[in-house]
């Protein structure tokens, strides 16, 4: 990041943490560790990764659908809806300058996902950069959130990002984006079926990255009736649930396997019979 040219202001917008108190939340999130943050760092690619192929997804399904007119941000506060690979996405592609405005002006809970979603790097940048700032303007303000919202709303009518949840919005903790996505992705499914009928489902029904899902919407673009329809996924949900229920016994008992110091061997043929 380059560092903002500014004259020295001071951060007086209501709602805001103190200068002092962002500064010291700025050092505290600087003292973790390096392999808390390496931690992070493949949790985060993990997410991106998790994000990228349900936005492709959900993208597609809306190619399905009848012409909308697109959704929108219109307050900054909802960046805090949205899921933390979301809102790493919004982070990257605005410009440090209006970030720092951003965050020197928000509220403590878009201060605290901003901060955890930023590099050590770009946190550091805001730190040193903070200091300079003893005054914002209700323009400078409005100036730079319109600007980080426009970045946003081009993220969200391209599909790299999805709305946020109205729940999460004004909270320091973030949605849960498996459920989030899964959610945006039913609707956008239901909404095709009610507005072209469940023919128009046939492209999408093998991006379906969930069996059951995947193996509904076969069935209900072939005809299946309600009640077929009910008795036979309710028979794969059993067994997909039964299914996961053993990889997760299998994964309890390789985790007291290694708290016992149970060789390899004694483990593969307890647990796997082999």
């Amino acid at each position: 990041m380059n560092v903002v040219g500014r004259s020295a202001r001071t951060i007086g917008y209501k709602g805001a943490m103190s200068g002092k108190s962002l500064t010291d939340l700025m050092d505290a999130m600087l003292e973790e560790s390096a392999t808390a943050q390496e931690a992070a760092e493949v949790q985060r690619s993990e997410e991106q990764e998790r994000a990228r192929q349900e936005a492709a997804l959900r993208a597609k399904a809306k190619e399905q659908g009848a012409d909308e007119a697109p959704p929108s941000l219109d307050d900054i506060v909802q960046l805090t809806g949205l899921t933390e690979p979301d809102l790493r996405e919004v982070l990257g592609a605005a410009a440090p300058d209006d970030l720092l405005v951003v965050l020197a002006t928000a509220d403590d809970a878009l201060q605290r996902r901003i901060l955890r979603n930023l590099t050590e790097e770009s946190v550091r940048w805001m730190r040193a950069n903070l200091e300079h700032m003893d005054h914002v303007s209700d323009h400078e303000r409005d100036q730079a959130r319109a600007k980080v919202l426009k970045k946003a709303n081009g993220l969200l009518a391209d599909g790299t990002i999805g709305l946020p949840e109205p729940e999460s919005i004004g909270n320091a903790a973030a949605p849960d984006p498996e459920k989030k996505q899964l959610r945006e992705l039913l609707v956008d499914l239901v909404r095709i079926g009610e507005q072209s009928g469940p023919s128009a489902l046939r492209q999408i029904a093998d991006s379906a990255g969930e069996p059951l899902l995947r193996e509904g919407i076969h069935k209900v673009v072939d005809g299946a009736d309600s009640d077929t329809l009910r008795s036979e996924l309710g028979e794969l949900r059993a067994e997909l649930e039964k299914r996961y229920a053993q990889r997760l016994k299998w994964m309890v008992e390789a985790l007291v396997a290694i708290r016992e110091g149970e060789t390899a061997d004694s483990f593969s043929k307890r647990v796997f019979k082999a």
